[in-house]
C-alpha cells in the first residue's frame, strides 16, 4: 500500500508538465489498487497501519524527487509502480495457482 501512496505522491511532485501527463495512467491504477487495498488493511489492521504506509509513501516521494531530474523521477515512478502491482498480484495470489 504504501508503494502505491509514493507513486501518488510523487507524481503530485512531478516538475515538467508532459511528464506529468505521461504519469497519468500510472496514477489512475495506483489510486484504484491503493483504495481497494486500504479499506482492506482499514478493516484488517486498523487506521495506524494506513497512516504509517501514508507517511512512508509521501518520505519516499520527497526523497526520488530531491534525488532525479524530471525524465529519470517519470522512469522511477513507473518503476515503483510497477513493482506494486508484482507484490500486489503476490499478495493477493497468482491467478494461475491451485
Amino acid at each position: 500500500m504504501a508503494i502505491f501512496w509514493l507513486t501518488v505522491f510523487a507524481a503530485g511532485r512531478m516538475r515538467h508538465d508532459l511528464l506529468l501527463v505521461i504519469c497519468m495512467p500510472a496514477v489512475f491504477v495506483a489510486i484504484v489498487m491503493g483504495f481497494s487495498m486500504g479499506i482492506y488493511a482499514l478493516d484488517t489492521f486498523g487506521v495506524a497501519q494506513a497512516a504509517i504506509a501514508a507517511v512512508a509513501g509521501w518520505f519516499g516521494a520527497r526523497k526520488l524527487a530531491r534525488r532525479y531530474v524530471a525524465r529519470d523521477f517519470a522512469i522511477a515512478i513507473h518503476l515503483v509502480w510497477a513493482v506494486g502491482l508484482v507484490l500486489s498480484l503476490a499478495a493477493v495470489n497468482f491467478p494461475d495457482g491451485p
